[in-house]
């Protein structure tokens, strides 16, 4: 008697996609409670930046006040300067020999105690904060760096009382520029766009 041969199954390509569709809805049932992991380069929602907010303006360091009498005190510095520069007040420029003279004889604010004033008070009276057009020729591209209260028609720089006598009949002393906020070394003679803003010390 003959033995029956076995029947051999096997799946046809017809049985494929089936089993795998069931093998993706089975995973997909079993990991259905876990979490997503975090991506920081995939966002749900399109990056949406905060508002431009304009930064304060800074604060000045000077408190100064108008004393209505062509004088202006920095009670903080001890100091009183007057209001116009030589240049607002004369509408021209003064070489240092003329400066000396110009605040010798100043009175002011029925003042006559008026000087040059030194370096470092030139530099403290320069505001980083002020951009103003109050210059000689009201230029915009070299606004000061000057309080609005003072004069209109100022000059750009100012002669110090910081003389360096040298062998040289025409050197040298130091002058400050309003527009930059820096110091450089003049000769005597020179007076173009200069000027002497003149300064007295407070008196107790």
């Amino acid at each position: 008697m003959k033995k029956k041969p076995m029947k051999r199954y096997t799946f046809g390509l017809e049985v494929f996609p089936r089993v795998f569709w069931l093998f993706i809805l089975i995973n997909g049932i079993a990991n259905a409670g876990e979490k997503k992991s975090f991506n920081p380069y995939v966002h749900d929602k399109p990056f949406e930046a905060e508002a431009y907010k304009v930064p304060p303006l800074p604060k000045s360091h000077l408190s100064l006040q108008d004393n209505g009498d062509g004088t202006i005190t920095d009670p903080d510095a001890g100091l009183m300067w007057a209001k116009a520069d030589s240049h607002a007040d004369l509408k021209k420029c003064l070489n240092w020999h003329d400066s000396k003279v110009y605040v010798k004889n100043l009175t002011t604010g029925s003042y006559n105690d008026w000087r040059l004033p030194t370096l470092d008070e030139l530099s403290n009276l320069h505001d980083n904060t002020k951009e103003n057009l109050n210059s000689m020729d009201h230029d915009p591209k070299h606004p000061l760096g000057l309080d609005e209260k003072f004069s209109n028609g100022s000059a750009y720089w100012s002669w110090s009382s910081d003389y360096h006598q040298t062998n040289l009949t025409d050197c040298c002393t130091r002058i400050f520029y309003f527009v930059t906020g820096m110091s450089f070394t003049r000769r005597l003679s020179e007076c173009a766009k200069g000027g002497v803003r003149a300064v007295r010390s407070i008196k107790d």
